[in-house]
């Protein structure tokens, strides 16, 4: 019982990461949306491939403070 309990826990864990991670994705698609309008697909495909939720913040942060979306792709 223990085995299945602690695996279900591992499972319920990496599901809420993964939620997470898409909100994040989406949160800064949409604000990249609502600035400048639709992003490129490469960078709509580089973004999705961000994994890390600190990085998906300082992601968040740029989008929402960028000039431009150049200003946004340019700067790490």
């Amino acid at each position: 019982m223990e085995i299945v309990t602690s695996w279900m826990e591992k499972g319920i864990e990496r599901g809420m990461q993964q939620g997470m991670l898409q909100k994040a994705h989406e949160d800064i698609l949409d604000v990249l949306e609502a600035r400048f309008g639709e992003a490129p697909y490469e960078l709509r495909e580089r973004i999705l491939a961000v994994a890390e939720e600190a990085e998906l913040k300082r992601l968040h942060r740029h989008a929402v403070m960028a000039k431009s979306l150049h200003d946004f792709q340019s700067k790490p």
